[in-house]
């Protein structure tokens, strides 16, 4: 190691965990080394990496996307090592030197290491953060095969991850033959399913049965619920850091205090100790993966447009203004509590704790990020809302409106008229959504956004429209 992130002032404020990196190995490949990756997994497998149960918990850290491969570079000349910075509400601030990430693979420019890797018997245990638009699937889970970046898989290309497990997993099958589990980490309803569902699409049209067969028998799933809110890196951390503690740390990260991960009991090999440093193995994640997604990241995604249309930066504005914090409680309340019906998880005193957690002006988690991939997020994060209340006879106007919000959104940013960016990978998908009647009642109509509401529910769309007009009245 070079003496880069060696901590010579202020080092008393440094956390690290007690362990010796020679001691360690390998158990863990991550696909998608992100901000998120290295502030939520790699933390619990540097916890585990201290006790002697965990030495074999390493993580050998993938960038599979090519366009990352500049920053990727940074953090292999780190060898992987960084901070992390956290801050609570009220500005108790911990550093913490992580430093689980033991091996760094840019897919990208090597992918044949990243199979030789996966196809060893000491990986147990595959984890992967691709964001919720990087399964290709359908409104049905069925695999978008006419897709350019599947379709370029499918031909033998290298860019989603489903390349990256068909080549890996092949090797494994026919080299060290071990049996694995794929650990997905996103946020995702049903999340392990959603993996397999694609995974096995993949493997079918690449016409690969005995693969196919190897992994029905070899390869398990699990679900899994992650949480820590982790704002995009910002140089204001980095420089901190750096002034502080004398390093020349580039990587660092910054995040929110509070952090959960609650995993499905059901691995296909070795199982890591991960419950003797806090997360949860359970029977069924659903609940806890219910009111995550519907809550915090509905809530999430139901108020930000708003804030965007309000002219904010921060999340954290949205939460004092009051007529979006009366927005977030209505909704959550009034839609999405009702909508997920019985649950063991304390679903109002878990709302209040995302209310805290949504205050916290140390966070700076910025509008514009949250913002972002809006297409993905509807279906996933906010339909559960909009087809429960209806299922249970209620019309379910807040989320209508939060729906309306996103619309009138990337309308003015479409014309340039509103100051927060919109960054969208399914631009296209949006195209025939107008700013006029017809386009209103495209979007209001469309089904991998809404599914069977419009044709079940017809008042939906009438609804929708009304609420748009409305929000652009407003908004004008």
């Amino acid at each position: 190691m070079t003496n880069r992130l060696q901590m010579p002032t202020h080092s008393e404020q440094m956390l690290s965990q007690d362990y010796q990196r020679s001691d360690i190995t390998s158990g863990v490949m991550h696909l998608g080394v992100g901000a998120f990756h290295r502030a939520h997994q790699a933390v619990y497998f540097d916890r585990l990496l201290a006790l002697p149960e965990g030495k074999q918990w390493g993580i050998t850290g993938v960038n599979i996307r090519p366009q990352d491969s500049a920053q990727f570079a940074r953090f292999m000349e780190q060898k992987g090592e960084y901070v992390l910075k956290t801050m609570d509400a009220e500005g108790t601030t911990v550093y913490e030197h992580i430093r689980s990430i033991i091996n760094q693979i840019d897919g990208a420019q090597t992918p044949e290491l990243v199979d030789q890797t996966m196809a060893d018997a000491g990986i147990q245990l595959v984890t992967s953060t691709v964001t919720e638009g990087g399964y290709y699937l359908d409104e049905t889970r069925q695999l978008m095969t006419d897709h350019p970046a599947i379709k370029a898989d499918l031909e033998g290309g290298r860019q989603t991850l489903y390349a990256f497990l068909y080549a890996g997993l092949k090797l494994r099958s026919q080299t060290s033959n071990a049996k694995i589990t794929l650990l997905c980490c996103d946020n995702l309803r049903h999340n392990g399913e959603v993996l397999k569902a694609g995974l096995m699409q993949f493997l079918d049209a690449k016409g690969d049965q005995i693969l196919l067969q190897w992994v029905t028998e070899n390869v398990a799933f699990p679900c899994a619920m992650v949480d820590r809110i982790t704002p995009k890196p910002s140089p204001i951390h980095v420089q901190d850091v750096q002034q502080r503690f004398g390093t020349d740390d580039e990587m660092t990260i910054m995040g929110e205090d509070f952090i959960q991960w609650v995993i499905e009991d059901r691995f296909a090999g070795d199982k890591p100790a991960l419950d003797l440093v806090g997360v949860q193995f359970v029977d069924k994640v659903a609940p806890y993966e219910e009111a995550k997604i519907r809550i915090l990241n509905a809530g999430h995604t139901n108020v930000v447009y708003q804030a965007a249309l309000k002219g904010m930066t921060y999340f954290d504005e949205a939460m004092r203004d009051d007529e979006l914090r009366q927005y977030f409680e209505d909704f959550i309340f009034q839609d999405s509590i009702p909508a997920i019906g019985e649950s063991i998880v304390d679903l109002e005193n878990y709302a209040k704790i995302i209310a805290r957690r949504f205050s916290n002006a140390n966070i700076g988690d910025t509008v514009e990020r949250i913002c972002t991939d809006g297409y993905a997020k509807f279906p996933i994060f906010v339909y559960p809302s909009l087809i429960g209340c209806y299922e249970l006879g209620r019309t379910p106007i807040k989320t209508i409106e939060g729906i309306a919000a996103w619309f009138v959104y990337f309308q003015k940013a479409r014309a340039g008229t509103v100051t927060t960016p919109y960054h969208e990978p399914n631009l296209s998908a949006l195209a025939h959504f107008t700013n006029d009647a017809e386009g209103i009642r495209a979007f209001a109509n469309d089904r991998f956004l809404w599914g069977e509401v419009p044709e079940d529910h017809p008042d939906f769309v009438d609804s929708l429209s009304q609420a748009i007009m409305v929000m652009q009245e407003k908004y004008s």
